[in-house]
């Protein structure tokens, strides 16, 4: 893998940061919606991401959004690990950690929602949104579900947000450490493989570094 397209986040872990920093590398691309490893064209064709879905066992069907639409559920996952989930009902927001937890208004530029209900499928939908995004090559990627009243039913992954939350502090570090250490995980195999050029003899890049 060319030096030139490894660059790591330094400094306070921030997910917006994070985000920012790799799309200025993939904007570099020849085909910047696809970035520097196509990843981007490939999940923008609904028949594609359906059979991917597929492919790792979750339900396949990619719709778009339909009258019978009760809510939208955006998973926010790092490589296999789910660090909030957003619900979106009626211009209003409410926020669950990666266990389903409700964790409060952290987004001072959504308005809260605390009534949303939580759908009795959340756990389904964090369990397939976490297996889809450990096989996707990107440390950060939402993905989005519509809601209705057949239930969930997945609508997109969108692998290079434009939308990325701003958060509370407290939030973007606690994200922006999941960024890093998804990044981390992700350059595992090419290092195990030798694929990555720009490795300091005697770094501190230890496996264990990334759990």
């Amino acid at each position: 893998m060319p030096r030139s397209r490894v660059e790591k986040t330094t400094g306070v872990p921030s997910l917006v940061a994070g985000v920012r920093l790799f799309q200025r590398i993939h904007r570099r691309a020849p085909e910047p919606s696809a970035g520097i490893d196509g990843v981007g064209k490939e999940f923008s064709d609904p028949e594609l991401v359906a059979r991917f879905a597929r492919s790792h066992g979750v339900p396949s069907e990619v719709a778009s959004a339909s009258a019978s639409e009760v809510r939208t559920v955006v998973v926010h996952a790092f490589h296999g690990t789910v660090g909030l989930v957003e619900i979106r009902q009626d211009g209003l927001s409410r926020h669950l950690d990666g266990s389903q937890q409700d964790v409060g208004d952290i987004r001072a530029a959504a308005s809260y929602g605390v009534d949303i209900p939580v759908s009795a499928a959340i756990e389904d939908i964090c369990g397939w949104s976490a297996t889809l995004s450990r096989h996707i090559p990107r440390p950060y990627v939402q993905v989005l579900w519509h809601e209705g009243t057949d239930g969930p039913v997945l609508t997109r992954i969108d692998v290079d947000p434009d939308r990325v939350p701003v958060l509370t502090p407290e939030w973007d570090l606690r994200l922006g450490q999941l960024f890093d250490s998804a990044h981390a995980r992700m350059l595992l195999q090419p290092y195990r493989v030798g694929a990555l050029d720009n490795r300091i003899p005697g770094g501190t890049f230890l496996p264990e570094e990334t759990s």
